[in-house]
């Protein structure tokens, strides 16, 4: 769309129709999963925002749009987490609000683009917050999170709120066959993906992918059992995994999701059908009660390990909890 890769058309034509009718808002929160090209559709949105012939925008032939698709316009700046970092802090927070603080070069309107929302510091969120509530006529700020309730409910009252959902399989399904024509299994990885095309990229670009896969199901059983002492086992296993646990709980959620599914009747709808006979064997074993708990586990898990708590604290907080609920 217009240069730019985005699954979500749409959604950012009436993004671009709120420029042409000067309905725009001076602040917008992008939610939504990693690998939904969020950033291409901010700098879409920023190109229409920006650009020197707004009834038309994007006009794609003005200094302002020239200037965006090469990434070169000075009106539009993004703001990223420092490498030597976690999180993004106070400083470059500071540093957006005095630049906010000069009018555009060219271009009508200045746009920050904030990469990566759910990493702001409480405090990088305060010192936003004065900007936020008093802006500039010409400064559009766009934040881009996976999960809003992360940010303070002042920043979120003050920005319009746009969810960019997941995309239907056809569209992954096309999105697969074309950078990757000769990817094994892609029937399992069209459903793995779950609408989110750019996991496709983790599974062919990673070579220990599938041997973390099959890990993580050898493992399942440890995680659901009713000796607590497996917790510890849980512990050190994603421990000794640790640049990988996150990709472990979302095998571990496929699973048990597949599994739940099993347990209500529906089988069809398997995501692992590789897997069919060991989840069979667990569907059996489990109330499904016990599968949902499982389940609610570990998208906490997922989110203490978002939020920086160590892999062992949120390896035990889900073994043990899993264990408890047996």
């Amino acid at each position: 769309m217009y240069g730019y890769k985005t699954y979500h058309e749409n959604l950012m034509r009436t993004l671009i129709n709120s420029v042409h009718s000067s309905l725009a808002s001076h602040a917008y929160i992008f939610e939504g999963e990693n690998g939904l090209n969020i950033l291409e559709s901010a700098k879409l949105f920023a190109m229409a925002l920006t650009c020197q012939n707004p009834a038309s925008a994007p006009c794609c032939s003005c200094r302002s749009c020239v200037e965006s698709r090469a990434d070169t316009n000075p009106d539009i700046i993004l703001v990223e987490k420092p490498s030597d970092r976690k999180t993004i802090g106070v400083a470059p927070i500071r540093a957006l609000t005095d630049d906010a603080a000069v009018k555009p070069f060219s271009s009508p309107r200045k746009v920050y683009i904030i990469r990566e929302g759910n990493l702001l510091t409480e405090a990088a969120q305060n010192a936003l917050l004065k900007t936020l509530e008093e802006p500039p006529e010409y400064a559009v700020f766009i934040i881009i999170t996976t999960n809003s309730s992360v940010l303070l409910p002042t920043v979120r009252s003050r920005a319009s709120l746009i969810h960019f959902p997941p995309v239907p399989d056809s569209v992954t399904s096309e999105y697969i066959n074309e950078k990757y024509p000769d990817a094994p299994n892609k029937d399992f990885l069209v459903k793995y993906c779950a609408g989110i095309p750019g996991l496709a990229d983790i599974a062919a670009e990673n070579e220990r992918f599938y041997p973390i896969r099959d890990d993580a199901l050898k493992n399942l059983p440890l995680l659901l059992t009713k000796n607590r002492l497996c917790a510890f086992k849980i512990r050190d296993y994603l421990d000794a995994e640790k640049d990988s646990a996150d990709m472990i709980l979302d095998f571990w959620i496929s699973y048990l999701r597949d599994i739940l599914v099993i347990q209500t009747g529906a089988p069809k709808a398997v995501i692992n059908t590789d897997a069919l006979g060991e989840l069979r064997g667990l569907a059996q074993k489990l109330d499904p009660k016990i599968t949902a708990g499982a389940l609610g586990k570990l998208f906490s898990a997922k989110e203490m390990l978002r939020r920086f708590v160590s892999i062992k604290s949120a390896a035990l907080y889900l073994a043990l909890g899993i264990n408890g609920s047996n």
